[in-house]
């Protein structure tokens, strides 16, 4: 699980039936938001599904 990240970190996400890749847009303590390419999607994920790329 990372424990370093800030907004804006340019991170992957494992999701069970699909990986992305996004920039971190907000940060709290179980989860992360983060927001797709040119703002296509925006999507809270558990932090252990994160690591910064």
């Amino acid at each position: 699980m990372e424990t370093d990240l800030e907004v804006h970190d340019i991170v992957r996400v494992d999701l069970p039936d699909a990986t992305l890749y996004g920039t971190v847009w907000q940060v709290r303590s179980d989860r992360i938001q983060v927001r797709g390419s040119g703002g296509t999607w925006l999507r809270w994920v558990e932090r252990w599904r994160i690591t910064i790329y």
